[in-house]
């Protein structure tokens, strides 16, 4: 059976069974984390994904001091903002994440918040902060400790380092960042035997024809 906290449908019968158990569960490290899970399944739904969100926002006034389950929430949540085209959401939400980064570490997070953040501000075209977004992604995510070790977010990574490098005219930053993009781009065997899709790059046409025309100018 499904477990009461990772419920991808939503009723009043569901929701009070799922309050009976978060009620009677033990602690607020518990009761955190159960309900950013049950948030986050219904935020991965096309039919519940205002009411994931309204769980998430009562993650964070309620457990304010759980702050694994908070600081991942709001990542979470901004991923949704930015899937429901929510952009200005999501980027006050990454930046909640970034500033965890600058203040204690990546833990409890994919790391990739500012990468995301950065990704955003490419895809809104917001030039006046592309300086920002660059130094983000290159020296401070050196200083806040970032290290990538999956393939496909090594890919990401380093195809909005590329388009940002690009866009500021950092021809040979954006060059090398391009090659190696699509070097892994062409990886086609999982990095885990035992996990055949993690890791796996998964390629759109336009980023791929934009990182070769990078590479050719």
């Amino acid at each position: 059976m499904t477990e009461w906290f990772r419920n991808t449908d939503w009723n009043k019968e569901i929701e009070n069974f799922f309050e009976l158990k978060l009620k009677r569960a033990r602690g607020g490290h518990s009761k955190a984390q159960y309900l950013r899970i049950q948030a986050g399944y219904l935020l991965d739904t096309k039919k519940h994904g205002q009411i994931g969100e309204r769980l998430m926002v009562r993650l964070f006034s309620d457990f304010p001091d759980e702050k694994f389950s908070v600081i991942f929430g709001h990542e979470q949540l901004a991923d949704y903002y930015f899937k429901t085209n929510q952009f200005d959401k999501a980027e006050s939400e990454y930046k909640t994440v970034v500033e965890y980064y600058h203040s204690d570490n990546r833990s409890g997070t994919t790391g990739l918040a500012d990468v995301k953040l950065a990704d955003l501000i490419l895809t809104t075209k917001q030039s006046d902060k592309y300086d920002y977004a660059y130094n983000l992604i290159t020296d401070d995510f050196k200083k806040t400790g970032g290290s990538i070790d999956l393939n496909d977010s090594k890919y990401f990574y380093c195809l909005t380092c590329a388009r940002l490098a690009n866009k500021l005219g950092l021809i040979e930053d954006s060059k090398e960042f391009a090659k190696v993009a699509i070097d892994l781009s062409k990886i086609t065997e999982p990095q885990f035997p035992r996990h055949k899709t993690v890791g796996v790059v998964k390629t759109k046409k336009h980023d791929l024809k934009e990182l070769k025309k990078i590479m050719n100018e």
